[in-house]
């Protein structure tokens, strides 16, 4: 059947199409942004009465109030551009991205007049519906969603950042459609308060920081709703009843929620991890920029040949790094901010000469940042390559700063701590109370150049270029600007203690590998930090005695454990290694959909992992029990959903999804080795679950 054709102000009554007078409609909207664009589009549906207003802020759902009226309005997942794939596999660029709503006309109560259905950009993007190449609205029966009965081209877009599609309106006992394609260029909050809705100005959104406020980029996906029906371009399993919503509220007569009416509306989104760029797996490393694949060398700003000494390379790369702070403040300001610095003008000096008690001292550099009349200093020491800090140059460092009413004592080198209040070295703290003591691994610093260089931006063109070459200059082995790499000299002897069951929680070398492992997790966390633009954190140990029941652990069971806290995921990212299987994993729990049959629950989560490998296990925690729970891989669970459901008939409150990998035979971080195993694994779970599995809470 070809979908009738629409043009601005038209109207069709749906009776006449469908043959019943109040059908449940999928309302699918479809936008395909120009080359370049990063557009993310969210559907919306505002429940109005006789006046044309929502009889309450309840009336307007949206991706973070995704149901209403009773379950008879819903999100649904339509398929975005995340999940589209040309004929070879690879995502296609040209494709699509679309988002729908599923009505039920029959359950919508007699004091609703009409249903206005809208949709608005992701306000951290600069897109307008102008940069789309099509903007389209389909309806389709709920029960043949790939077979659509209206069509509406919306034509003309230009700077509008929020549209109203179209409505469906009643005329006596029948429902008509009409197409509206009025746009607002003031986006969702000027749209949704036209029409009655109190949004509420004091909520912050992900874009609302000032320029002053935000050091990092800011998230560029927005959470997609729970899916119980199938829509054109992805289809999911419809269940009627089977609504994912909070069947404890209390609701009126006609289902309309009795909440408090007078609570405004809170239009910020929710995060969802930031995406993996595509070609991660063609990248040698995160912090560098796309790979120059010519044939000719392209020629460097700061070559590293020729370079003869560490005493050179130590020089050469200080001068590089405080050149390029003050040269790219934003760059500069992103590194101070972890030393406590506040933002203002940066100046920096090398080979600083001062005298105390008669003596020369000359730290590697110095940094001087002015604001107004006030002036924040740090003396600098950096260390390149394997060279380590020496406790006693830091400490005589720390008496020079107070003598001369320095702010602070900033540390550089290789030694990645577990974190960040941590010292290679060891400090009495009596010496911290007038001035302040900072460490900064190399990775932290490029991790940092590479967030800027790639996410957010730097606001002129030739300063863009030194801060990339500078990431070229930190990825050449000669610069000493060292990442985590190694597992330290008590690797092998704990992990072949362990094989033997001969290891001891009081060994000196357990508790070694225990803070190496947290090492490794901030290695990883800085990792994915740099290939998404947002700040990824691992979770230490809180104190010592934290630390001791870690290497009990490792000494009981064999295995290491971390936590990764991503923005917007599920929930906190769990790797660990059994040093006894010599395996590796990566697993994530998400809160299974309050509502729903236990196989729609199973179901909504594979669809979320449709293109994830098979290899994947899935576990299923049981309702009522702790530690009840069934296991499958998820290759299985797409042949047989029950597979993993209680036997008992009993419901599923979580599931938890599990990565595997070989450990690696080496310490290092070379091909075949342990850190290069489980940054890979890590990457590879992020990309597979955790930028697609969300919270059922969110459902």
């Amino acid at each position: 059947m070809t979908p009738q054709q629409l043009s601005k102000g038209a109207n069709v009554s749906i009776g006449e199409l469908t043959g019943e007078p109040m059908p449940r409609l999928i309302f699918v909207i479809e936008t395909k942004a120009l080359e370049g664009k990063d557009f993310g589009l969210d559907a919306g549906i505002l429940i109005l009465g006789d006046d044309g207003q929502v009889r309450s802020n309840e009336d307007f759902i949206f991706y973070n109030q995704p149901t209403g009226v009773g379950g008879a309005v819903r999100l649904v997942s339509a398929g975005g551009q995340d999940d589209e794939r040309d004929s070879s596999g690879d995502l296609d660029d040209s494709l699509s991205h679309r988002d729908a709503i599923e009505v039920d006309l029959a359950r919508i109560p007699e004091s609703v007049s009409r249903i206005v259905v809208t949709a608005s950009i992701d306000p951290r993007t600069d897109a307008e519906f102008g940069d789309t190449s099509l903007v389209t609205l389909h309806v389709a029966p709920a029960e043949a969603p790939e077979e659509p009965i209206i069509e509406y081209v919306v034509e003309g877009l230009g700077s509008e950042r929020a549209l109203i599609f179209g409505e469906v309106y009643r005329r006596e006992d029948s429902w008509k459609v009409r197409a509206v394609g009025q746009g607002y260029e003031n986006g969702l909050a000027a749209l949704v308060s036209d029409h009655g809705v109190e949004v509420d100005d004091e909520s912050p959104t992900d874009d609302s920081a000032s320029d002053d406020e935000v050091e990092g980029p800011q998230d560029t996906e927005t959470p997609r709703p729970a899916s119980g029906s199938s829509v054109p371009g992805g289809v999911v399993e419809a269940s009627p009843g089977s609504e994912l919503e909070d069947e404890t509220q209390p609701r009126t007569e006609d289902g309309h929620d009795q909440r408090d009416a007078g609570a405004k509306v809170s239009i910020a989104r929710k995060r969802r991890p930031a995406a993996l760029p595509r070609d991660w797996e063609e990248r040698d490393s995160a912090y560098l920029p796309r790979p120059d694949r010519s044939e000719w060398q392209r020629a460097r700003l700061f070559p590293s040949v020729g370079m003869k000494s560490s005493a050179e390379q130590e020089m050469r790369t200080t001068s590089i790094l405080l050149a390029c702070m003050e040269t790219v403040p934003e760059f500069g300001r992103s590194v101070l901010a972890q030393a406590g610095a506040p933002r203002g003008r940066i100046e920096t000096f090398t080979e600083v000469r001062f005298t105390l008690s008669g003596d020369e001292v000359r730290p590697d550099g110095l940094i001087r940042v002015s604001r107004g009349g006030k002036t924040w200093q740090a003396l600098v020491e950096v260390k390149t390559g394997r060279s380590e800090l020496n406790a006693d140059q830091i400490a005589n460092y720390l008496k020079l700063a107070k003598s001369k009413s320095i702010d602070a004592v900033l540390t550089i080198s290789r030694d990645l701590m577990a974190s960040p209040d941590q010292f290679p070295f060891k400090v009495d703290g009596r010496m911290l109370k007038n001035v302040e003591l900072k460490h900064l691994s190399w990775e932290e610093i490029v991790a940092e150049a590479a967030i800027v260089y790639e996410h957010v931006g730097v606001g002129d063109r030739v300063r863009s270029r030194v801060l990339e070459e500078m990431l070229w200059y930190a990825a050449d082995v000669q610069s000493g600007m060292w990442s985590f790499d190694d597992m330290g000299r008590q690797w092998v002897k704990v992990r072949e203690a362990v094989k033997h069951k001969t290891v001891s929680a009081s060994d000196a070398a357990t508790s070694d590998v225990c803070d190496r492992f947290d090492r490794l997790a901030r290695h990883i966390a800085l990792y994915l930090s740099a290939f998404t633009g947002q700040k990824i954190t691992s979770q230490p140990p809180a104190s010592r005695v934290d630390t001791v029941s870690r290497a009990k652990q490792l000494a009981d069971s064999g295995e290491l454990f971390a936590l990764l806290r991503v923005p917007g995921a599920a929930g906190p990212v769990a790797i660990n290694a059994d040093l006894s299987r010599s395996r590796l994993g990566c697993s994530l729990k998400t809160t299974a959909p309050r509502s729903g049959r236990t196989q729609t629950k199973v179901n909504w989560l594979t669809r979320q992992l449709a293109s994830a490998p098979g290899e994947l296990r899935i576990t299923a925690h049981h309702s009522g029990s702790r530690v009840e729970s069934t296991s499958a891989l998820l290759r299985d669970i797409r042949e047989d959903a029950g597979v993993v459901m209680p036997p008992d008939g009993r419901d599923i409150r979580e599931f938890t999804v599990t990565m595997e990998a070989s450990m690696g035979s080496k310490r290092s971080g070379s091909e075949n080795g342990f850190v290069a195993a489980m940054t890979g694994l890590a990457t590879s779970f992020y990309s597979d679950v955790v930028e697609r599995v969300r919270s059922g809470r969110d459902s």
